[in-house]
């Protein structure tokens, strides 16, 4: 179906999209489908957007909300021709100015070209479908420079310490509502493998067979990985959990591998909720200045550094599953520590 026959088949006036907020301040009539910008977002939002990960979907949604809100009120109508470059470029510096509803703060540099970088997309695809009167509304239109992310992994010591973690709570935490053993399988299976939250918790019985975890959904590109092997430790600390599991929930193949204490699949806030009980616990004797911080995603860094020092960054590209060899570097960069040790060695 040409765009023009899918966009005749969108629903107007505004309050009636699902992508849309109810209420605009100054906004007019609606014009027909191929004239309207918020037409064309919600047709790229449908056959572009929808199928991705949950949060990818939502991502995107705000951030073409964003554009559209700044759109309708700055320029003052939804007609499509009205989107030039000094439009992107005003919008960017609006985002500047923006306080983030999370944070109170002003939005971050990252944040900027972030909501940026899903607008380049839309416009992209747009000029293909129905070319602009003004041209490419991105063109001149930069990213902000920001300094490059530090690396966001875990040091040998602090892994050595939540290990410890793992292995104290396995020994006293024995209440109904505990489950050490979970939590160790949890943070082993993360740390060896490099999955994301999101793809270990989606993980059911039938994937863990033969040293690894087959036919593994990624979730931010939508490949598969054929085996994620799972090294031995990993393995030691999962067959402890689903051996304790089998008297209340039978291992049926298509059951959860992971499962919460209400026999729920696990959710990704409670890996989160997992992470910071055995932080707590590596926490107890440490003072201020030797505590640290620890989230799930750490744990992906850490495995990718360690793979990238051994292996090389094609390796680690290989097992990250899904990034490209430009993202790779964000995961495998060296630390700070690091970079200090090495030029105080090289005279």
């Amino acid at each position: 179906m040409h765009p023009s026959e899918q966009l005749a088949l969108i629903s107007l006036p505004f309050k009636t999209l699902d992508l849309v907020p109810e209420k605009f301040e100054g906004i007019p009539r609606p014009l027909p489908p191929e004239d309207s910008l918020t037409a064309w977002v919600v047709l790229y939002f449908s056959t572009q957007v929808m199928g991705a990960p949950v949060k990818t979907q939502q991502a995107k949604q705000r951030d073409l909300e964003k554009f559209l809100r700044f759109y309708n009120q700055e320029v003052g109508h939804d007609q499509i021709d009205g989107w030039t470059p000094a439009v992107t470029k005003q919008f960017q510096k609006s985002l500047a100015q923006t306080l983030s509803n999370v944070t109170g703060k002003a939005y971050q540099e990252t944040t900027i070209n972030r909501v940026l970088a899903t607008l380049r997309h839309f416009a992209a695809w747009l000029y293909k479908q129905r070319p602009l009167a003004a041209g490419d509304p991105f063109t001149g239109v930069r990213d902000i420079k920001v300094d490059a992310p530090s690396w966001n992994g875990l040091t040998s010591r602090q892994v050595l310490r939540l290990k410890t973690a793992c292995e104290q709570r396995m020994s006293s935490c024995r209440k109904k509502y505990q489950n050490s053993y979970l939590e160790s399988a949890v943070f082993y299976v993360l740390l060896q493998t490099g999955l994301r939250e999101s793809e270990l918790v989606a993980l059911n019985v039938e994937q863990y067979h033969h040293k690894g975890l087959h036919m593994v959904a990624r979730h931010k590109n939508k490949r598969v990985s054929t085996k994620v092997p799972l090294p031995s430790d990993a393995r030691d600390f999962l067959e402890r959990y689903l051996k304790t599991r089998k008297a209340t929930h039978p291992l049926e193949p298509l059951a959860p591998l992971f499962l919460s204490r209400y026999g729920n699949r696990l959710a990704a806030q409670d890996v989160r909720r997992i992470c910071q009980r055995i932080l707590n616990q590596a926490s107890a004797y440490l003072t201020d200045e030797e505590k640290f911080r620890f989230t799930p995603h750490m744990l992906r860094h850490t495995f990718l550094k360690k793979v990238t020092d051994k292996h090389g960054v094609h390796f680690a590209q290989q097992m990250s599953g899904n990034i490209s060899i430009r993202e790779i570097f964000r995961y495998t960069k060296p630390s700070q520590a690091e970079i200090d040790e090495t030029v105080e060695k090289l005279f």
